[in-house]
């Protein structure tokens, strides 16, 4: 038996709530098992709606009592929420209930993490806490009072007033219910100023457990730079008098951005050189960047409903991409986006969970927090403004916050303010976000008497519920180079409207080498027939970062679909080609490593799938451990001086360029390990006196299979050290061997550090578990079994982290008849579940295309 049938939500059927909210007191009276929540909401009937019942939402509530205007009432409760009569004119309505935030391992609504109460209300957790109208066009401003003995007690806001055991805070900006926040624990802050461009002074913390005060410094660093970014490139300032950040150990996102009060997982804000790696400084960075910018991409503007959600994600990433571009590397981040757009969102487009950009309809919103609304929703905003230029972009973002700050806005709200800027009309980019499925360009060209032509067409192939695409507005960033290699045509941009185009470029001298979607100026698949040696000569000779890139990438693509194939040796031209971007020290050391390393396992299964074949896993698997091989011996004299160049003296700094350097260097220790047994890895995990180079060597060794002394020593040293764990356990699985892969998951779990509770730890074992593609995809079928297995055990407990790691499965039709039915009997016992949540129902359902 499941949750009631799931029903689907229509955009289509969207209707302004019938009542608006002057004003929401809360007040908390905190228990584990037993805390009260006292609400007084003053109610009038919404001018705008002509739809009069008063429903409020409410899911695993105790009602205690319940009035209008101070007169008891018997409302009538569903699980789903309560229903009453009202008065047809202003009123209060008041109630009581009764929650259970110990017992609350959903992690939705209120809850405890270790003692702490926390809450995570996006997108439909408030219901969880109070009866109310639990949608983002109901704004309203909040008052809330927090009753119990913990020493820090936080919600929204500013704070108003305090006395013995109870904290009141006041939030004057008008919000929906998602943005709702309550933090109460033990806890410590790391504390700071920012003085805004317009002279407010606001105090900034960092609230952790006692114990990780040291781990805090960074991410204050990082929220300070954002902020000033947003006053200079957006000209947006802070607006209360505080801004306080809590890490929390079992949070089933990466963070949340409450209004005032965003609330971390630990992961994603805690760093130390002794536990933090490059990857986490720079992810950290990022993520503390987008939460605060959500303070007006998501908060100040946000949503009229869920099915904007991309337009508050999709802007907002793409504002945190622009910060990270502007504090690290441009090229490198765009080529690092580009990987993993391609790694998530391609397979999205490409698979039964394709969707829009912005979806039509839903079962369980939960399930839509995905690769395409929120990666895919940042390039349509890139896309925008390549169109309309950098100087119209900020004039419509400029509009965009005047027009609607305070609001509930749509995504036709978004494009009319930058129609009425620029004057162009937008309806042909609509489609980006209605419809699903990656657009193709096939490319030909052709070359007569000094013109050169480019033959385009684009075609977007059939998506669940959508067979048929109408052709959409792409800008396409194009420049030419001639055979010397000296760039003829600097960047342009073509704008694509039509099913097929043809561009052209006249007086030449000689016909170009074409470099196209430089930038990657949209997010489609090129389709254009080219030899190794045009990708030698771009990855030579390109002037643009990315498109030198992606010419190394397709060399190594082609290379690896061959092996893969036929087991042929490695192309020594393609070799060449890697050597001769390891020696120019003109190159970024990061592009560099971008460079260098060869294309995903998973890559390389899907460009087999486009290109008409079954992909064998394990076939990939062998042909990249032997590419890998005749790497690290082409390049074996190149080696050693090259990672001694790439040390980094002095103290550790995770500035770009350090970790530039450090990146590139692990390339080349997981190269020399091949050939020196793994002295060098030995070498510098012994003498690491930070995470990063630690880590790296340790997992250089597990990659070759050695290093058990140090796999042993490494969880020794960290076993108190709950996110260093989180690596330890993901590492233990990601190096097995394939056929080990799944029964190692599976030991973990005995392991007494083992939570099945903390999505953080289940997602390092399992996630690991479903990344190593021939271990989830070995022939048996037992890493579909195994995974199955624990994503059964796990739906009664955290239904959103289920759902989203049933995702693992998308793949499946791609591959050999016997490996489709293991994966489909995984699949089918999963379903089969008793009480299976609505989140993990509709997920299985829609990848098995039942």
């Amino acid at each position: 038996m499941k949750d009631a049938s799931p029903q689907p939500v229509y955009l289509s059927d969207y209707t302004p709530f019938g009542y608006l909210i002057d004003a929401v007191h809360l007040t908390f009276r905190l228990d584990p098992h037993k805390t009260r929540v006292i609400s007084h909401i003053r109610f009038r009937p919404n001018p705008d709606s002509t739809d009069r019942r008063f429903f409020l939402h409410g899911e695993q509530l105790t009602l205690i009592t319940a009035s209008i205007d101070g007169q008891a009432i018997t409302p009538e409760v569903t699980p789903q929420g309560l229903t009453c009569p009202v008065p047809d004119a202003p009123f209060i309505f008041e109630a009581e209930v009764e929650i259970a935030p110990a017992a609350n391992t959903a992690l939705e609504g209120l809850y405890q993490s270790g003692g702490m109460y926390c809450t995570q209300c996006e997108a439909e957790g408030f219901r969880k806490i109070t009866y109310y109208p639990d949608r983002p066009d109901v704004m309203a401003v909040f008052t809330v009072r927090i009753e119990g003995a913990e020493t820090v007690k936080l919600s929204n806001g500013n704070p108003t007033a305090q006395g013995e055991d109870w904290d009141e805070w006041h939030d004057p900006w008008p919000k929906p219910a998602y943005l709702f926040a309550l933090v109460a624990g033990d806890l410590v802050a790391h504390a700071d100023q920012f003085t805004t461009a317009s002279g407010r002074d606001v105090t900034l913390n960092i609230w952790v457990r006692p114990g990780d005060e040291g781990k805090c410094a960074f991410g204050m660093d990082a929220l300070k730079r954002a902020m000033l970014w947003d006053e200079q490139v957006y000209g947006l300032e802070y607006d209360l008098d505080i801004f306080n950040i809590v890490a929390v150990d079992d949070f089933n996102m990466g963070a949340m951005e409450n209004k005032g009060l965003n609330i971390f997982n630990s992961s994603c804000v805690l760093a130390s050189p002794d536990t933090s790696t490059d990857a986490n400084y720079e992810r950290i960075e990022a993520i503390i960047a987008h939460e605060y910018f959500h303070n007006w991409t998501g908060n100040r503007v946000t949503c009229r409903d869920w099915f904007q959600l991309c337009l508050k994600e999709g802007l907002t990433v793409y504002r945190d991409s622009q910060f990270t571009s502007d504090m690290r590397s441009a090229p490198v981040k765009r080529i690092a986006d580009v990987i993993a757009l391609r790694a998530r969102q391609f397979r999205e487009d490409n698979g039964p969970l394709a969707h829009p950009v912005r979806p039509s309809s839903f079962v369980e919103i939960n399930n839509f927090y995905t690769a395409t609304v929120y990666e895919k929703g940042a390039e349509l905003v890139g896309m925008l403004k390549t169109l309309v230029g950098d100087a119209a972009y900020a004039d419509a973002l400029k509009a965009y916050f005047a027009r609607h700050d305070g609001q509930a806005v749509t995504i036709e709200d978004w494009l009319k303010v930058f129609e009425d800027v620029t004057g162009r009309d937008l309806t042909q980019f609509k489609r980006w976000y209605t419809d699903a499925g990656t657009p193709r360009l096939t490319v030909t060209d052709s070359w007569q008497d000094g013109t050169y032509t480019l033959h385009i067409q684009q075609h977007t192939p059939a998506t669940p519920g959508q067979p048929d695409k109408d052709a959409r507005v792409i800008p396409i960033a194009v420049g030419l180079l001639n055979p010397n290699g000296n760039e003829v045509v600097p960047t342009t941009i073509l704008e694509m409207t039509e099913v097929s185009q043809n561009f052209r470029f006249k007086n030449l001298s000689a016909k170009p080498v074409p470099s196209i979607l430089r930038g990657f100026s949209a997010p489609v698949i090129l389709e254009r027939a080219s030899d190794n040696a045009e990708r030698a000569f771009l990855l030579a000779h390109d002037t643009d970062p990315f498109n030198k890139w992606e010419s190394g990438r397709a060399l190594g693509r082609e290379t690896l679909m061959q092996m893969t194939l036929s087991g042929s040796a490695v192309d020594p031209a393609y070799l060449d080609a890697l050597r001769a971007v390891l020696r120019d020290d003109s190159l970024d050391p990061a592009f560099r490593a971008l460079a260098v390393r060869p294309p995903s396992q998973d890559d390389i299964a899907q460009s087999l799938h486009d290109a008409g074949h079954t992909p064998d896993p394990q076939a990939i698997y062998m042909a990249t451990d032997r590419l890998g091989q005749a790497m690290a011996q082409h390049l074996a004299d190149l080696l050693p001086e090259l990672y001694a160049a790439m040390t980094v003296p002095g103290p550790y700094s995770p500035d770009a360029a350090a970790a530039g350097k450090r990146d590139l260097q692990a390339l080349l220790l997981s190269l020399l390990t091949r050939l020196d047994g793994g002295s060098t890895a030995r070498a510098q995990y012994a003498a690491a006196d930070n995470m990063s180079q630690q880590l790296t060597a340790l997992s250089c060794l597990m990659a070759r299979q050695l290093g058990e002394a140090e796999h042993q020593a490494f969880h020794d040293q960290w076993r108190r050290d709950r996110l260093v764990m989180d690596k330890w356990f993901a590492l233990s699985v990601s190096h097995a061997r394939p056929e080990d892969a799944a029964s190692r998951a599976v030991a973990l779990t005995a392991h007494p550090d083992f939570n099945i509770r903390n999505p953080n730890r289940f997602r390092a074992t399992f996630g690991a578990l479903a990344g190593h593609a021939a271990g989830f995809h070995h022939a048996t079928g037992k890493g579909y079994a195994t995974l199955a297995d624990w994503l059964i055990r796990l739906d009664p407990l955290n239904p959103q982290t289920t759902a989203r790691m049933c995702a693992a499965f998308e793949t499946w039709k791609r591959y050999d008849s016997a490996r489709q039915r293991h994966a489909r009997a995984a699949l089918e016992r999963i379903l089969a579940a008793p009480h299976l949540s609505r989140d993990t129902t509709e997920m299985v359902s829609l990848i098995l295309g039942d």
